[in-house]
Order: structure tokens, then sequence, then C-alpha cells
């Protein structure tokens, strides 16, 4: 009511009578009227103190006087009120006490705990997780395989890459005629170098028939970061020779050991030499740039300083005791491809021949040939190109494929890394025959086995120089470069030059990526047709 408070403590010895306590409240009211007086029965404190006992007894209740009406409204509230508490009590509803009420009222709402995930669920979640992650890596491996090793999508090469080589011997690879930017072939004879440890590939020219120098060197360097260059005559041929200047570019020099220019060049990219390793030589790699006409006519006719600076190299390798001399070039002087012979020139192969230098590695032919050791005498002044080979010209047939160290020269065209193969004559119609051991062009070769793309791996060390090719046939490319194709049926050669008394070096070791010999013993230097393979589709 207005105006009234109390405070109720104490035992409760029974429930109040609210309808009795209603029923004399109104009948007060209405003597109030009558008396003017708001006094009901016994009294007692008008204020009542903390802990005073209250007499809830309708007559001991003392009322403060107040407008009748009002009074009287209020009554009948709280009658309702009784009568409403009265039909809860009836049904069975809990009449919460003042306390638990006035709690309710006060207190914030409990927050509403989570529950927690049962661990089945949590169980089913993990297991659906692990088979989402196993099917996105299925879909990856299923891309990566009909992709291959193509450069817009490399290959991942993020493990350190791993070096042939110590302090007494080292590899490399050497290729040359590689195929266009996202050639698979040329691609492939990358990673497999990589696998195989090559210590630096050698790329001797036509490197990739491309405007894109940049694309190509980052498609190669990508696998192989050593990668060595000289001009091939398509190099020299775009922009008035700038095509070579942009391969210098961003295929840079990459070895610790100096770039020694030749005279009058830029040097590294034109004409250099550079020894490996570094601190202990084990070679002297002499590479040059002769017959590419457009933008880069060397002169190297006799006398020139060209060809001096050549000999000159050649005599300090051999003065401070570097074991191995091998000179690098595009263009080749005796063959039995389809070619214009010795576009390297007359003059300058036999003064390289003269000098006795172990290995000429060229490209030019889009094929593989492999010379016998070849010298000058006083019966042999010039190994002749243009007419039928001159056997006094050849020191060694290469019995066993070894040849003796400091003998003479062997000759290796490699180009076969990745532009379409050419045609080369075995049946003895050639008379450049005579010069050489193996060979293998599109159509035909000294095995009768199918021929295939790929470099050489040479190893290194102080007393020998072993090679052994690495083919494989277009469209046999898995999709980390390794040759998918039967290894047994594939072009293999593998020759040495050694000294004879301690005997060849051990080959590269063989690896998936690599092809041998599969007799291990001599081979047969017979002419045997080989089944065309296809040409590559581009």
């Amino acid at each position: 009511m207005k105006g009234k408070a109390a405070v109720c403590e104490g035992p409760r010895a029974k429930k109040p009578d609210f309808r009795g306590m209603a029923r004399a409240l109104i009948g007060a009211a209405r003597n109030s009227r009558k008396s003017g007086t708001a006094r009901v029965g016994l009294a007692v404190n008008s204020h009542p103190q903390r802990g005073d006992r209250i007499d809830l007894r309708p007559w001991a209740m003392r009322l403060k006087s107040d407008s009748d009406e009002e009074l009287l409204e209020e009554l009948r509230k709280s009658l309702r009120r009784v009568k409403a508490l009265e039909g809860l009590k009836e049904n069975g509803a809990r009449i919460p006490n003042q306390a638990s009420t006035r709690r309710t009222v006060m207190e914030a709402p409990r927050r509403i705990r989570r529950m927690r995930q049962p661990a089945a669920i949590r169980g089913r979640t993990a297991v659906a997780a692990l088979a989402l992650c196993i099917l996105i890596a299925i879909a990856a491996g299923w891309a990566l395989f009909h992709i291959g090793g193509m450069p817009g999508k490399p290959v991942d090469v993020s493990p350190p890459r791993w070096k042939d080589e110590s302090a007494t011997h080292f590899t490399f690879a050497a290729s040359a005629d590689f195929g266009g930017l996202g050639d698979t072939d040329s691609t492939a004879l990358a990673l497999r170098a990589r696998a195989a440890g090559m210590s630096f590939l050698l790329a001797l020219g036509d490197l990739g028939n491309t405007t894109n120098e940049a694309g190509w060197c980052s498609q190669m360097k990508h696998y192989v970061p050593e990668v060595l260059i000289v001009p091939g005559s398509h190099d020299v041929s775009q922009g008035g020779g700038e095509g070579i200047s942009d391969y210098v570019e961003n295929c840079p020099y990459p070895l610790t050991s100096p770039a020694v220019p030749g005279v009058g060049t830029p040097g590294y990219g034109y004409e250099y030499y550079f020894d490996y390793p570094a601190e202990t030589p084990l070679a002297r790699f002499i590479m040059i740039s002769p017959g590419l006409g457009g933008g880069l006519s060397y002169n190297y006719s006799e006398e020139s300083p060209h060809t001096e600076w050549l000999e000159d190299a050649v005599d300090n390798a051999r003065d401070q005791g570097i074991p191995w001399v091998v000179a690098g070039a595009h263009a080749q002087c005796i063959t039995i491809g389809v070619r214009e012979r010795c576009t390297m020139g007359q003059g300058l192969f036999d003064e390289l021949v003269e000098a006795k230098v172990d290995l000429i590695l060229a490209g030019g032919d889009h094929a593989y040939e492999r010379s016998k050791q070849l010298r000058q005498s006083d019966s042999c002044e010039s190994v002749n190109s243009t007419g039928p080979a001159d056997p006094s010209c050849v020191a060694d047939g290469g019995s066993q494929d070894i040849y003796p160290k400091g003998n003479g020269t062997v000759v290796v065209v490699q180009g076969v890394g990745g532009e379409d193969l050419t045609n080369i004559t075995v049946d003895g119609s050639n008379p450049q025959i005579g010069y050489f051991a193996q060979a293998m062009g599109r159509n035909a070769n000294t095995k009768g086995e199918l021929p295939g793309f790929g470099s050489v791996f040479y190893t290194v060390t102080a007393d020998s120089v072993t090679a052994k090719t690495d083919f494989c046939p277009t469209g046999s490319v898995g999709p980390d470069g390794h040759c998918t194709a039967d290894r047994f049926r594939v072009f293999a050669d593998r020759f040495s030059i050694s000294d004879s008394d301690s005997g060849p070096a051990s080959p590269p070791p063989d690896a998936p990526t690599q092809l041998s010999n599969p007799s291990g013993g001599p081979i047969a230097s017979s002419s045997v047709e080989a089944t065309a393979a296809p040409r590559k589709v581009r």
C-alpha cells in the first residue's frame, strides 16, 4: 500500500490468514470514515527498527491515514492478489517465497553454457578433414602427372641440390640445339642432369630458338642453376646478334672460378675459358664462337688474334699442370649428318687437333656423333672434312671404348637438346663414316635402337674422363623428367679417355633417369638401321 513500510522477520508459527486480514482491513477502513482515525486494535511503533518482531495479525496493524478511495482501491487489489495466489495453490503450482522472488527480480539471468561437442562428433569431423586432404593430394598428383615437367608449372625442386663432385672428381652435362620455351624434352634433360648431380650444364648454342631468352634461362636454371652458354647460329641471327646478349644477361656466369675473356670480346657467353674446380682445377674449358656469321663473326684463321688467344689458353693449362683441356663450340667440322661440313672452319679444327685438345664438344647437327681419337702427324697434316676419311689421322679406334690419354682428340657432337633430330648416314655411303665410332640420328644409329633427346654426362678425375649418354625418346618423359621407355631399347653410348696406368674412372652410377649399354661389353660399330622415331609434335 502507498506509504506503508514493514520488515518481516522472526519465526512463522503458521501461515498468515490473508482472507481474514483483508476483511479486517476493509472493516477498519469503513470505521475510519466514521471516526476519522486510522488506528485499528493495538498499535506498535510507527517506525519499526531492524530486528523488531511485528505481529502480522490484522488487529495489530497501524495504518497511515489516507484518502478513503485510494485506501479502498488498494484493499481491493490486495484481495484480488490473494485470490490469485490461492488459485495457484489449488492447481498445484509452486508459490515462490519472498526471498526467491526478490532474487529472481534483482539478479541478472544466468548465462547458458554451450554444450561441448561430443567426442564421437569430433572424431567424425577429423576423419572427414583427413579424407578431404587425401583427395586434394590425389588431385595434385594427377595434375602433376599430366603436366609433367613443364616450365609453366615446374616440378618442385625445393630440396637442396647435391653435386656429384669432390676434391678428386666432378661431373658435368653437355647438350646443344635445344627445343623452344616449354619444350618437354629440353626441360627433362635438365631435370635428369639435376637428379644425377651434375656440377653444371654446358649449353652449346641454339639455346632456345626463341625471342624469350629470359623465359628459356629461367626454365633451365630452375633445375640446374649452373648453366654455362656459348651462342649458336640461331642465337646471333635474331636482332643482329642481340639474342646472345639477352641470354648472357639472363643466364649469367654462375661459377666461382673466373671467366677469362677472349681477346677483344665481352668474354662470358662469347669467347672465354674457365677452370674447374676453382682451387685445384682438373680441367680447363675453352668456349669459342666460330662459324656463326650474322652479328658475331670472329676470325679464327691461322695467326688471328682469336686463334692466338686459343693456343695460349691451351699452353697455359699444360704449363699449370691442369690434366684436361676441353674445347666447346656450337659449330662442328667432321660429320655424317645432313649439316654443312666443317662450319667451324678447317683451319681452326686442325689447330685444335694439333694442340691435342682432349675433347671437342659441339652441336650443329641435330644428332649424336662420337669420333675415334684423331691426331695430326707427318702423314696427316689435316683431318680432311670434305673427302673420304684419312686412316692416318686416326690415332685410336677406341677398342673397348677406351682411348689413351694425351694421344689425340675425341669429337662429340651432342645436338640432341630438344630440336627435331636430323638424319645421319651409317650405311657406308658417307665417306666420313671412317672417323666415327658411334652415331645416332632420327632415321638410324649404330646400335639399331630407339633415338632420343637429352645430354651427355661426363665424369672427370685427374686420370680419366668418362662419358655416358642420357637419352630418352620423345613422348616418353615422366612427370619428374625420368624416361619411361625401356632403357634397353634406347640408344646408349659410353666411352672413356684414360691414363693407361690407372684405368678409366667409374661412370656416373646408373639411376632410373640414366641409360647404359645393356651388354656392358664392347659396342659394335656396325651400321644398323633403327626404327624411325616419330617427329616431335609441337
